[in-house]
Formats: C-alpha cells, structure tokens, sequence
C-alpha cells in the first residue's frame, strides 16, 4: 500500500489547536480509501518552515506521496508554491492546470490557486487549497492519475 503525509499550511491552525483542520481531514478521508497515512503536520505559513518540513518529508525512505493543503493563493503569507518549487526535480504542471480549468466553471476565484505538482526524490508532491471543498476539488482530478505516475516514478514505464 502506499504511504502518504499531509502538510496543513495555516497561521491560524498552526497557533490554535481548537481550530478544526477541516481540510487536513478532507485529505485523510479522501485519500484512506487507497492510501496508508503515516504523519501529518500543521505548520504555519513561512516559507522557511514550509521548505524544511518538506525536505525532511523528501529525505524519508518508506513514502510516496506528499500532499500540503493551504498557502496556494495571492495574499502575501501565501507561499507554500515558492517553498515546494525550488525541491521538484520534475514538476507536472498538468495536474495544477486541470485542477484551476476543472473549477473555473463553478468557481472562478479557483484561476488564482497557484499550487504545484511535481516529483522530488521518487516521491509525488502535491500542493492543493486551504479549503474543504479545494481539497475534494483537487483531488478528485488528480486521484486517478497518481497509480499511473506511481508507476512512472518506480521504473515502470510500460504503456
């Protein structure tokens, strides 16, 4: 089974834990279903943080998939995209791209999620929105191509 951790970047939830992580356990209940979790984290959104809780999750031997929930915006503090950039060694622009056109029709505030996909150290990382609902959004599109990357990322190049 393959492992997965979620990353939730929020100030508010970082500071107070009485704050209900609505979108971190969006992720658990969506991605369950398929996948093992193994840790979860709330941090807060600095780029410095983001950057390092990243990297530690990278350096693990025993993952394949990384998801950060938050921080994919335009206000200042959103920065959870220049944090993850810089770790790709493959990004899969693809993947954000369907999740901003999937939701312009019913949402078109979504064409402002600037979110990234991409691959470091054989391990898929996903940056999806703060919200319940972004999360659901984001990964009922991006879901059903992680065993074909999963595949990709472990040798398996057969079509």
């Amino acid at each position: 089974m393959k492992k997965f951790v979620y990353i939730t970047i929020s100030d508010s939830r970082s500071q107070d834990s009485n704050i209900p992580d609505g979108a971190g356990l969006k992720i658990i209940e969506i991605l369950e279903k398929k996948y093992q979790l193994i840790e979860k984290k709330i941090i807060p959104d600095d780029e410095k943080t983001i950057n390092k809780t990243l990297k530690d999750f990278i350096n693990y031997d025993d993952l394949d998939l990384i998801v950060t929930t938050g921080g994919t915006g335009v206000s200042a503090r959103d920065v959870t995209p220049e944090a993850t950039k810089s770790l790709l060694e493959k990004e899969i622009p693809g993947i954000s791209e369907l999740i901003r056109s999937e939701f312009y029709k019913d949402i078109k505030t979504s064409v402002l999620y600037r979110g990234l996909c991409g691959i470091a150290n054989n391990k898929l990382i996903l940056n999806l929105p703060g919200s319940p609902q972004g999360v659901q959004d984001g990964l009922s599109v991006s879901v059903p191509l992680f065993d074909h990357i999963f595949n990709l990322i472990s040798g398996n190049t057969k079509h």
